[in-house]
C-alpha cells in the first residue's frame, strides 16, 4: 500500500494549479459575498440615482432642444431673402384686395426657405407671422416628413394652401383655426423668448422671436420655432432607462414635486415607496399650468432584477474564475510572449499609418489567422482612407460650385471677394463686382421648359467665361444670375474692357437641343472701395446697378452711383400707384389716332391708344407707365381693359354711321406668352359684339424673336377667329425675312423713326422702299406711322402706301373729338 501511494507522483504543473484554484476560489468566494450586501444595502441609493439620471436626460434634452432653437430662429432673423420678403408681404397684402400672382408666389418661397431652417436646425415645426400679428406661413412635421402651409386670401377670407415635402404643387383648402393652434402665439413678446406648452401628452419647447427689418428697429414680423418632447420620446426613455417615465397634468396623488428645472434638483428629490413601487414626482412651469414628470419603479422588478443580477454576478464570477484558470494553464503550457510581441509589431504599424504587409505569424492556430487578418485590416483601412479623403475633396467641391455649370457658387464666391478686398486694401488697389443677369431667361424656361433652359445656362456660362481673363471669378448664384470679381485692375479701360468682350459674346445665337437662342444679358457693376468696403456692401450695391440695367433696357451694364437707392423707392411708389390705378381704370382713358386711307384721303380705320392720368403724378406718358406695367405683369389686367374699352367704343361708332373699316390696338408680348389670350378675345367680341374682322392686333418684332415656334402657333390661333396681325414698329427688331413668311400677319407698320427723314436721308428712302416691296411680295398691307409733313405723304403716296397715320392729319383723339374729326372729313 505504501509503495502504491509513494509511486503517486503530483506534478509542479498540477500543484501550482491545485493551489491557484484554490486561491481562486477563496477570493471570488468573498467577492461574491460582499458584492451581493453591497447590492443590497446600495440598492435604494442606486434607484435614485437612476430617477435622477432619468430627469438630467430629460432637463439635457430641453436645453439642447433650445439651443438647436436659438440657432435655428438666429438664422432665419439674419437671413436677407426671408426678410426681403416678409417685408414685401406686410407692404403688399391687402385681405379683400388681395394680389395672389405677387403674394401666394412670395409666401411660396417663404414656406421652402421655412422649410430649410426648420431642418437644418433638426426642429418639428416653425411659424411666421407678419406685422399685423397675421398668420402667414408655417411648417410641421409629421411622422419624420414636413408639410409647408401658407395663408391666402379668397374675398377677404382666409384660405389654406399646403403642400407636403414630396408633393410637386400646393393644394388649397379650407382655413380652421384649429389646425394651426399649436402653432399661433398669444401675444408678441417685448424680448427674445422660450415658452413651453403642454400639448397631447408631450411637451413643446417653442422659441419667439421678432424679426427686424433692415435697420433693426421696427418689427418686421414674428417667428416661431418648436420642437417636441412627445410620448414616443418618454417611452423611448423609459425603455432605455428601464425606469418608467410618464408626463401628465394631472394634480391628484402628487406630493413632493421637486421642480425640473432648478439647480438643486439631486438634493430635493424625494423617492418615495409606496406597497408595490419606488416613485419620484418632478414640477415644471408651462404656458398651459403646471405639468408633472413621474418616473416609477416596480418593487417587485427590483427585487427580480436584484435576483437576476445576483445570480448574473455568481455566473460571470464563476467564468470569470473559470477563464482565468485556463488562461493561466495555457500560459503556464505554453509561451505566448513572442507570438504577442509580433502581433503587437503588426498593429503598432498600424496605428502609425504604416498599411504595408506585415511577416505572417505562422503558429498554425488561431494566432496565424490574427496575424492575416491584422495584414488584411490594414489594406482596408488603407483603402478605405483613401476612399474617404476622395469622397472629403468631392464634397469640397461640390460645396463650393455649382452642379449645373462647375463654376464657383455663391459660398466660394463670397470667400473670394473678402479675401481680394483684403489685398486691394492692403495694396491700395480697386476690385470691381460684376452682377449678369440674362434678360427674359424665364420666358424661355416657362415656353421651351427648364431642361433647355439648364442647357442655355451652360452655354452661357462657357461663352462667358472665355471672355474672362484668368485671373478673374465667374460664379453662378442661382437662376440666372451670375457674380464676375474682377482683380488687379490697373484702370477703369480694364473693366470697360471687360464688360464689352462679355456683351459682345451675346450678340451670337446660342445652339441649344437645335435651336438657335438669342439672348442678351444687363450687367450691374460696383466698384471697391468706392461703392463698398466689405462684400456684403457690394453685392448689394451691385445688385442695385444691374437692376438700373434692366431699366435701361437689354443688352446694358450700369455703375452703381448713390442715386440707385432713390431711383428704386420712386419705381415702388409709380408701380404702387398703378396697381392702385388698375383696381378700377377710373385714372385710364383711350384716345384714336385716325389711320387715312392714301387712295381715298378718308379716315378708314383707328388706332386705340391708351393715356394715364393719375391722381398723384398727373398725365403719365405711355412710355413712362407702359415698360412698368409689362415688368409687373399689370399689362394683362390693363390690356385686356383696354381691348374691351376700344371693341365698345368702336362698336358705338359704326352704330352711329360712322363708317370705319377696323381697329388696332396693340398687344404687348407679355399678354401672348403668359396669358390665355385667345380666351380672352373670345370673350371681348362676346361681350361687346365686334366683328373678328373688325380687330386688328399690332405686335412687336421681339415676342416673334423670341421664341418663333410658340409665337407662330399663337398668331395662328388669333387669325384662325378672324382677328387681322399687324407687326408694329417693323424694321427696329430681329424678325427674319425669311421667317416672316410663315407668319399669319396682314399689315406690316413702317416705324416714325424711318419716316422722319424722308425723302432728305437716303438710307432711310431705301429701307422704306425695301419694306412696301417686301409687303407687295408677300401681299401684306403697309401703314406708315409719324408722318407730319406734306414731302413726307407725298413720297409715301407716290410709293404706294396703303394707309398713313401722323400728326400730318391728326393726333390722337378722345372719342368725341374722333367723331368731329371724321365728320369734317365728309
Amino acid at each position: 500500500m505504501k509503495r502504491v501511494i509513494s509511486s503517486i507522483k503530483i506534478s509542479l504543473s498540477a500543484k501550482l494549479s491545485f493551489i491557484i484554484v484554490f486561491l481562486m476560489f477563496l477570493i471570488f468566494t468573498l467577492i461574491g459575498f460582499y458584492l451581493d450586501s453591497f447590492l443590497k444595502e446600495n440598492y435604494l441609493e442606486e434607484t435614485k440615482k437612476r430617477v435622477l439620471h432619468g430627469f438630467d436626460r430629460i432637463v439635457l434634452n430641453i436645453k439642447k432642444k433650445e439651443e438647436e432653437l436659438a440657432a435655428g430662429i438666429s438664422f432665419a432673423q439674419t437671413d436677407e431673402m426671408l426678410v426681403a420678403s416678409l417685408n414685401l408681404v406686410n407692404k403688399y397684402e391687402e385681405k379683400n384686395n388681395y394680389n395672389h400672382f405677387l403674394l401666394d408666389e412670395e409666401k411660396k418661397s417663404i414656406t421652402k426657405n421655412l422649410l430649410d431652417k426648420v431642418k437644418h436646425s433638426l426642429n418639428d415645426s416653425i411659424a411666421i407671422y407678419g406685422a399685423d400679428t397675421e398668420l402667414i406661413a408655417y411648417v410641421t412635421k409629421v411622422d419624420e416628413d414636413y408639410t409647408m402651409h401658407f395663408v391666402s386670401y379668397e374675398n377677404g377670407e382666409k384660405v389654406l394652401y399646403s403642400k407636403a415635402q414630396k408633393d410637386r404643387e400646393f393644394v388649397q383648402r379650407a382655413y380652421i383655426e384649429e389646425n394651426t393652434i399649436a402653432f399661433k402665439h398669444t401675444a408678441f413678446y417685448k424680448k427674445d423668448t422660450v415658452s413651453y406648452h403642454f400639448f397631447k401628452n408631450g411637451l413643446i419647447i417653442k422659441g419667439h422671436n421678432n424679426i427686424y427689418e433692415d435697420d433693426n428697429t421696427k418689427v418686421a414680423g414674428h417667428i416661431e420655432m418648436s420642437s417636441r418632447l412627445d410620448t414616443a420620446y418618454f417611452a423611448t426613455l423609459s425603455e432605455n432607462l428601464n425606469i418608467q417615465i410618464s408626463i401628465n397634468n394631472d394634480t391628484k396623488n402628487i406630493v413632493n414635486a421637486t421642480p425640473l428645472m432648478q439647480a438643486e434638483r439631486a438634493k430635493e428629490l424625494v423617492v418615495e415607496k409606496t406597497d408595490t413601487h419606488y416613485k419620484a414626482v418632478m414640477c415644471m412651469e408651462t404656458h398651459e399650468g403646471e405639468i408633472y414628470f413621474l418616473a416609477m419603479l416596480e418593487k417587485s422588478l427590483l427585487q427580480t432584477k436584484f435576483e437576476e443580477n445576483r445570480k448574473k454576478l455568481f455566473i460571470i464570477l464563476f467564468f470569470l474564475m473559470v477563464a482565468i484558470l485556463l488562461a493561466l494553464r495555457m500560459i503556464i503550457q505554453k509561451s505566448l510572449q513572442k507570438p504577442l510581441e509580433l502581433l503587437m509589431k503588426q498593429i503598432e504599424k498600424i496605428a502609425q499609418r504604416d498599411y504595408t504587409p506585415s511577416k505572417v505569424l505562422y503558429s498554425g492556430d488561431e494566432l496565424e489567422v490574427i496575424s492575416k487578418s491584422v495584414n488584411t485590416l490594414a489594406t482596408t483601412i488603407s483603402k478605405r482612407e483613401s476612399e474617404l479623403k476622395a469622397s472629403e475633396e468631392n464634397l469640397f467641391y461640390l460645396s463650393n460650385h455649382d452642379t449645373l455649370t462647375g463654376l464657383p457658387n455663391r459660398r466660394f464666391f463670397t470667400q473670394r471677394l473678402e479675401h481680394a478686398i483684403k489685398v486691394a486694401h492692403r495694396n491700395k488697389s480697386k476690385v470691381a463686382v460684376l452682377m449678369l443677369d440674362l434678360d427674359e431667361f424665364k420666358e424661355i424656361n416657362d415656353s421651351m421648359g427648364h431642361d433647355v433652359g439648364d442647357k442655355l445656362l451652360q452655354r452661357v456660362a462657357h461663352r462667358v467665361l472665355e471672355s474672362l481673363r484668368s485671373v478673374d471669378t465667374f460664379a453662378r448664384i442661382g437662376g440666372d444670375e451670375f457674380y464676375i470679381l474682377i482683380e488687379q485692375i490697373s484702370s477703369m479701360t480694364d473693366i470697360q474692357r471687360v464688360i464689352e468682350k462679355i456683351l459682345e459674346g451675346f450678340k451670337e445665337a446660342f445652339d441649344v437641343a437645335g435651336d438657335e437662342l438669342k439672348v442678351t444679358a444687363s450687367i450691374g457693376i460696383a466698384i471697391y472701395p468706392e461703392n463698398g468696403e466689405d462684400a456684403l456692401s457690394l453685392i448689394k450695391n451691385v445688385d442695385l446697378a444691374m437692376y438700373k440695367s434692366k431699366n435701361k433696357g437689354k443688352n446694358s451694364f450700369s455703375f452703381f452711383s448713390q442715386d440707385l437707392s432713390q431711383e428704386l423707392h420712386e419705381r415702388m411708389e409709380w408701380i404702387a400707384e398703378l396697381k392702385e390705378s388698375v383696381n378700377t381704370f377710373d385714372e385710364f382713358f383711350l384716345e384714336y389716332q385716325p389711320k387715312v386711307s392714301c387712295k381715298s384721303k378718308k379716315t378708314v380705320a383707328v388706332e386705340a391708344l391708351v393715356r394715364w392720368k393719375s391722381k398723384k403724378f398727373g398725365l403719365v406718358p405711355p412710355s413712362k407707365f407702359i415698360p412698368l406695367a409689362e415688368e409687373t405683369k399689370i399689362i394683362i389686367t390693363l390690356g385686356a381693359w383696354i381691348l374691351e374699352e376700344a371693341c365698345r367704343n368702336f362698336v358705338q361708332l359704326l352704330r352711329e354711321g360712322f363708317m370705319l373699316k377696323q381697329i388696332s390696338v396693340n398687344v404687348s408680348s407679355i399678354q401672348l406668352r403668359d396669358s390665355d389670350m385667345v380666351e380672352t378675345l373670345y370673350k371681348v367680341i362676346k361681350k361687346t359684339g365686334i366683328k373678328p374682322q373688325q380687330l386688328e392686333l399690332e405686335i412687336t418684332e421681339s415676342y416673334i424673336a423670341t421664341n418663333q415656334s410658340r409665337a407662330l402657333q399663337t398668331l395662328r390661333e388669333i387669325q384662325a377667329m378672324g382677328i387681322g396681325l399687324a407687326i408694329d414698329d417693323f424694321g427696329t427688331g430681329y424678325s427674319s425675312l425669311s421667317y416672316l413668311q410663315k407668319l399669319p400677319i396682314s399689315r406690316l407698320k413702317i416705324d416714325k423713326s424711318f419716316v422722319d427723314h424722308i425723302p432728305e436721308k437716303q438710307e432711310d428712302v431705301a429701307i422704306v422702299r425695301v419694306i412696301l416691296a417686301l409687303a407687295k411680295t408677300l401681299g401684306l398691307q403697309v401703314s406708315a406711322e409719324g408722318v407730319e409733313t406734306q414731302e413726307q405723304l407725298t413720297f409715301l403716296e407716290n410709293e404706294s402706301c396703303d394707309e398713313i397715320q401722323g400728326y400730318y392729319y391728326s393726333k390722337p383723339l378722345c372719342l368725341e373729338a374722333l367723331k368731329h374729326f371724321i365728320q369734317e372729313e365728309k
